[in-house]
Formats: C-alpha cells, structure tokens, sequence
C-alpha cells in the first residue's frame, strides 16, 4: 500500500514536470497560452496535494498515530509553499516572457528544483511513517505469538491437571469397589453361619421335640421304665426310633435284660 501511494505522488510529481515541460515549449510559441498553463499546473498541485493527504488518512486508519494531524499539516505547509512559488514564478515568467524566454527557463529549473526538494521531504515522510508501522506490526505480532504461547501452556496445564484427577477418581472407585466385594464376601459368610445356625438350632428343635414328644419317647413302650431309661440313654438310645435302629443284643446288654425281652421292646417301637 505505501508503495502504491509513494508512486501515485511521484506520478504527479513527473505529470507537474511535464506541465513545465510543456509550458517552455508553449512560452516559445506564444506568450497568450501561458495563463491556461497557469491553471493547468496549479490544478496538478491540488491533485499531487489531495492524493498526498489521502496517502496520508489511509496510513492513519489501519494505524492510529499522533502523527497523522502534524503530517497534514506539513502537507498544507509544503503545498501552500508551492503555490506560492507557483504564482510567483508566473508572474516573473510573464514580465520575463516579455523579456527573454530563455530567463523563463532558468526560473523554471530553480521551480523544479523546490518541487523536487519538497517532494523528497514528502517521501521520506512517507517512508518513516512506514517504518514506523511496520515496527508496530512486528511488536504486536510479537505480543500475539506470545499470547498463543502462553494459552497453549495453559491448555497443556489443563489437560495435566484433568488427566491427574481422572486417574485420583480411577484408583478411589477401585479401592471403593474393592471394599464393596470384601465387605459383600463378609455378608455372604455372616449369612451362611447364620443358615448354619438356623439349621443346627432347628435340628437341635427337632430333636429336642422328638425326645420329648411321648409318641417318640421310650416311656411309649411297655417294660420300660425310668432306670432302663437312663441304661438305655447312656448307651444313645433315647427315642423310639433310636430302638427302633438298635438290635436285641444291644439293648438287652444296655438294660440288663434278656434279649426276647428287647425284641419284644423293638417290636413294640416298629409298631
């Protein structure tokens, strides 16, 4: 884009030489065109002035600078310096023209000459201010690279950190899953003492009841008294089908009887 702007000024810088150009050819051929070359170049000076400021309040919208107001200043300074010389140079071409024409032409490099000068300070201007953005660019790209920087840091961080406390939970469900299979393992082994004591307590219940009950005691059966009773518990027979599984010689040994006596008893109790 400067370059672009620093070659339009210079365009109108080489249009302005042509005009003079031009103007000491028409000043050998006649004096009464010299006005409408007057014109002609003073309209180029506002063109080379109006591009120069829109050079400038361009620089100035994609890059704010204190600058910008000093430098349309100088431009107006500068321009209103060339228009003076401008008419002051016609003026002296017309009393000169009148003269010599060859004066003409010497008032006409000396012309060129500050418009040269000036517009090198323009440029030169010009090129400062690039510099100068171009600096402003290079240290807000710096900022911005470093801005990445340090977010991808951050984010790394981030993902550590996350990564970290997933793995913290991991290990707590797995011990907590851990303690849930011993303490279910407990449960299962408590319940199955508890079955096993329910089942001894019912077996004990029901041996209690059958020893107890008169149709499963032995005082069911005729000849058997309290001392036989007693013989015959101390040797495991205490209910009716505990005699029932016995055999005569067991029993009549047990209650020191004659065993067609504990056959009869047996008899009694498989009745």
């Amino acid at each position: 884009m400067f370059d672009v702007q620093r070659t339009a000024v210079k365009q109108s810088q080489q249009l302005f030489k042509q005009g003079l150009s031009a103007q000491r050819n028409v000043d050998t051929m006649a004096l009464t065109g010299l006005k409408g070359q007057e014109s002609l170049q003073l309209q180029q000076l506002e063109l080379a002035q109006a591009v120069s400021h829109s050079y400038v309040s361009a620089t100035s919208a994609m890059f704010p600078s204190d600058e910008s107001s000093d430098t349309h200043r100088t431009i107006d300074e500068t321009f209103a310096g060339l228009k003076t010389t401008h008419a002051e140079f016609y003026e002296a071409l017309e009393r000169e023209l009148e003269r010599d024409v060859d004066s003409a032409a010497e008032l006409s490099d000396e012309f060129v000459e500050a418009l040269d000068e000036q517009i090198d300070q323009l440029l030169e201007m010009s090129r400062s201010i690039e510099d100068q953005t171009v600096e402003n660019v290079d240290g807000l790209s710096g900022q911005l690279h470093q801005q990445l920087e340090q977010t991808q840091e951050l984010q790394d961080q981030l993902e550590e950190q996350l990564e970290r406390q997933t793995g913290d939970v991991a290990d707590l469900l797995e011990r907590q899953a851990e303690q849930v299979e011993q303490f279910q393992a407990q449960l299962e082994e408590q319940a199955e003492q508890v079955t096993q004591q329910l089942r001894e307590e019912q077996q004990v219940e029901a041996e209690t009841k059958i020893r107890t009950d008169p149709e499963h005691t032995l005082e069911s059966v005729a000849g058997i008294d309290a001392d036989v009773r007693d013989q015959l518990s101390d040797a495991g027979i205490s209910t009716v089908d505990d005699l029932v599984r016995a055999d005569a010689e067991t029993v009549s040994e047990a209650a020191d009887v004659s065993e067609s006596e504990a056959e009869e008893w047996i008899e009694q109790a498989e009745a």
